[in-house]
C-alpha cells in the first residue's frame, strides 16, 4: 500500500473513532462528579462491584463470539450472513445459560439484592457489544461510532433521571446502564440489518468452529484481564470495605482516560495492520507507528501526573480526592498496558487468540501473587502497584513473543529514559510543596524535548495542512 494511502486510510479510521471515543468519554467524565456528589463512597463502590461482575460475565456467556464475528467479518470474500448467525446462535445460549446468574447471586450477600440486575445487566453488554462488532466487521465504522455515542447520551440522561430527579441509588444507577445497553443493541441490530440474518438464518459448521476457536480461547483471556483490571475490586471490599473501594474506583477512571486515546488508536490500526500484512516494509512501518504512539501516550502520563492533585481538587467531592495517592501506579501501568495493546496486534493479525490467553495469563499470576503480598501491608498503594507490576508483565511478554511475527524496538534509549522520567515523575508527585509541583512540570517539558525528532515533523505536517485548508 502506497505511504500516501496507508496514512490516509489510519488517519480515516482514528478520526472516526476519535469522534465516539471522546464524545462517549467526555460525557463519561462529566458524569463522575455527579456520581460521587449523589453517592457515598461506600454505594459507589457497590455499584462499581456489581458492574465489574457483570463485565467479566457478559463475554464468558456469549463465549466472546464478538471478537470472532468482528475478525472473521474482516476476511476477504467473507459470508456475513453465516458469521452472524453463529454470534446469534451464542446470543441464544448466553440469555438461557444466563438464567443461572440469579439464584447463584443470591447465595452472596452483598449482592443477593440485586441478582436481576446482574443477569439484565450481563445480557444486555453482551447483546449490545456483538452488534456493535458486527457494524466493526463489516466496516461500518460511523455506525459503530454512532452507536457508542448513542449509549453514553442514554447513560447520561437515565443516570440524571434515576439519580437526580428520581433518587433511586444505586438501583437506578444499574437501570440507566442497562436500559442504555438495551438501547444501543436495539439501535445496532436495526443499522447492521440483523432482521436480515435471521430470515436467512444459516450456520456453516466449519466456520462455527474456526469462530469458536478463536473466540472460547479469547474467553480466559477476558477473565485474565478482567482479574488484572477488576478483581482487585473484590480484594479491597473483602479486606477493606466498599467505602475504600469506592475511592480506589475514582483512582481508577483517571489513568484509565489514557486507554480512551490508546482504544481509539489501536482499533484503528488493527485494521492498518491487517491490510499491511503482506507489505515488504511492514517492519519499519510498524516501527515508526509505535514510535508516534509511544510519544503521545508517555507525554499523556507525564501530563497527567502533572496536573492531577490540583485538578481533582475540583473535580470530585473532598471525599474522593485521597484517590491521587494510588494514581502514579496506575498511572505508569496503564502506560504499558497500551503499549503491550499494541503489541497484541499481530495476535489479532494471524488470528493467534493463544497468544492473548498466554501473555494475559503471565499478566494475571502476577497481579493474583503481588495483590495477596502487598494488599495486607500497603493496603491501596499495595493494590495499585500489583496492577500495575502486571501490566508491565503483559508488556514484556507480548514484546518477546510477537518477534515471531515482527521486530519493534520497544527498547531503545529514548524509551527507556522516557520510562525513567515517569518512576521519577511518579516519586515526585509525593512532595506536598511547591517545588515538588515546578520539577513536576519540568519533567513533563523534559519528556517532550526528548521526544522533540517524533513531534516536530508531526506537527508541521499538520501546520501545512491546516494553513492549506486556510488558502481554500
Amino acid at each position: 500500500m502506497a505511504a500516501d494511502s496507508r496514512g490516509k486510510y489510519l488517519f480515516k479510521n482514528t478520526f472516526i473513532f476519535t469522534i465516539g471515543s471522546l464524545a462517549t468519554k467526555l460525557i463519561t467524565f462529566v458524569l463522575v462528579p455527579l456520581y460521587t456528589h449523589m453517592m457515598t463512597t461506600q454505594e459507589y463502590g457497590s455499584v462499581d462491584l456489581i458492574t465489574t461482575i457483570g463485565m467479566i460475565l457478559a463475554p464468558v456467556l456469549i463465549l466472546n463470539i464478538g471478537e470472532s464475528v468482528m475478525r472473521f467479518s474482516l476476511d476477504k470474500n467473507a459470508d456475513h450472513n453465516q458469521i452472524m448467525s453463529t454470534g446469534m446462535l451464542a446470543l441464544i445460549f448466553a440469555l438461557l445459560a444466563g438464567a443461572l446468574i440469579i439464584p447463584v447471586s443470591k447465595l452472596f450477600s452483598s449482592i443477593s439484592g440485586y441478582s436481576l440486575y446482574i443477569y439484565l445487566y450481563t445480557i444486555s453488554s453482551a447483546a449490545s457489544q456483538l452488534f456493535l462488532c458486527y457494524l466493526r466487521g463489516k466496516e461500518k465504522l460511523l455506525l459503530y461510532t454512532y452507536g457508542n455515542i448513542i449509549n453514553t447520551l442514554c447513560v447520561a440522561l437515565l443516570n440524571i433521571l434515576f439519580l437526580v430527579v428520581l433518587k433511586s441509588g444505586i438501583e437506578g444507577y444499574l437501570k440507566a446502564y442497562i436500559l442504555a445497553n438495551f438501547i444501543t443493541a436495539a439501535y445496532a441490530f436495526s443499522v447492521g440489518k440483523v432482521p436480515e440474518v435471521i430470515k436467512h438464518f444459516s450456520i456453516n459448521k466449519n466456520l462455527t468452529v474456526a469462530m469458536l476457536k478463536y473466540s472460547i480461547v479469547l474467553v480466559p483471556n477476558v477473565f485474565m484481564w478482567w482479574i488484572m483490571n477488576s478483581a482487585d475490586r473484590i480484594i479491597i471490599t473483602a479486606v477493606m470495605g466498599a467505602a475504600a473501594n469506592g475511592i480506589f474506583a475514582i483512582s481508577y477512571k483517571i489513568p484509565s482516560l489514557m486507554s480512551t486515546v490508546a482504544g481509539i488508536f489501536n482499533q484503528a490500526w488493527a485494521y492498518s495492520a491487517i491490510r499491511e500484512n503482506e507489505s515488504e516494509d511492514k517492519e519499519s512501518y510498524t516501527n515508526n507507528v509505535y514510535s508516534a504512539f509511544f510519544m503521545v501516550i508517555s507525554l499523556s502520563a507525564l501530563g497527567m501526573m502533572m496536573i492531577l492533585k490540583p485538578f481533582l481538587k475540583i473535580y470530585v467531592n473532598q471525599a474522593y480526592y485521597t484517590a491521587w495517592e494510588y494514581s502514579p501506579y496506575l498511572i505508569i501501568g496503564f502506560v504499558f498496558q497500551t503499549l503491550g495493546t499494541f503489541l497484541s496486534t499481530p495476535y489479532t493479525v494471524n488470528k493467534d487468540s493463544k497468544g492473548f490467553l498466554f501473555s494475559a495469563v503471565f499478566g494475571a499470576v502476577v497481579n493474583i501473587v503481588l495483590n495477596f503480598l502487598l494488599v495486607f501491608r500497603f493496603g491501596l498503594a499495595g493494590v495499585a502497584a500489583a496492577t500495575g507490576a502486571s501490566y508491565l508483565a503483559v508488556f514484556l511478554y507480548r514484546a518477546r513473543d510477537t518477534k515471531k511475527y515482527i521486530h519493534v524496538d520497544v527498547f531503545n534509549k529514548k524509551y527507556i529514559m522516557i520510562f525513567i522520567l515517569m518512576v521519577v515523575q511518579a516519586a515526585v508527585m509525593y512532595w506536598e510543596n511547591a517545588v515538588g509541583q515546578i520539577l513536576l512540570v519540568v519533567l513533563f517539558l523534559l519528556g517532550a524535548a526528548l521526544q522533540y525528532k517524533t513531534w516536530k515533523p508531526m506537527a508541521f505536517q499538520l501546520y501545512r495542512k491546516l494553513a492549506a485548508l486556510k488558502r481554500k
